[in-house]
């Protein structure tokens, strides 16, 4: 994944260079558009491949954003960038993937994807005991894996991710509804 990662911030890096040499004769919010189509896109295509990867990929990914951020604004490498993505109404590089894995488990769960997909994932069977999460038919069962590979596969990461969402977000009605109460859950609060 290291590869992966090396690839797309070289590729993001050349788009960066480019727009910061024309971002003088553009405004505001064309240069907001073009980061959308020319970053953005790039930093979430398959980024639910990326669950589970080192912290220190998931930062230089998110040295990304922050220039990005940076750029449309137009202020200095030293301007903290959180406040600046809050603003944006960006999500954090870490929070993206997150929410691109719980939006394929969502329609995994309602069968709203690909059977291939919902295969993946299982119901949580509490068996004989009658325990308080038994109640909760959102919940998926989190197969058990020998090692770290197994625990960034979507089949253990989506549940896990899943189970740990408010059951209110879990049983939202439909798509539209799910994606702006997750995005409201995952957005940092600081």
């Amino acid at each position: 994944m290291s590869d992966y990662v090396g690839s797309l911030c070289r590729s993001v890096n050349f788009h960066l260079r480019n727009l910061r040499r024309i971002r003088r004769f553009i405004d505001q919010s064309t240069c907001a558009h073009a980061v959308r189509s020319l970053i953005l896109s790039r930093l979430d295509y398959c980024n639910s491949l990326l669950a589970g990867i080192s912290q220190s990929d998931i930062q230089r990914l998110q040295s990304l954003q922050n220039r990005a951020a940076r750029l449309i604004y137009q202020v200095d490498r030293y301007t903290p960038a959180p406040p600046l993505l809050r603003e944006l109404h960006w999500l954090p590089v870490q929070q993206r993937i997150h929410f691109k894995v719980l939006l394929h488990v969502y329609n995994s769960f309602y069968h709203l994807s690909p059977v291939y997909l919902q295969e993946l994932i299982a119901k949580y069977n509490p068996g004989r005991r009658n325990l308080r999460s038994s109640n909760d038919n959102t919940r998926l069962a989190i197969p058990s894996t020998r090692r770290s590979a197994g625990d960034r596969s979507f089949a253990v990461i989506g549940p896990r991710l899943w189970n740990a969402l408010p059951s209110h977000i879990r049983a939202a009605p439909n798509v539209q509804c799910f994606k702006k109460l997750l995005k409201t859950h995952l957005f940092p609060i600081e």
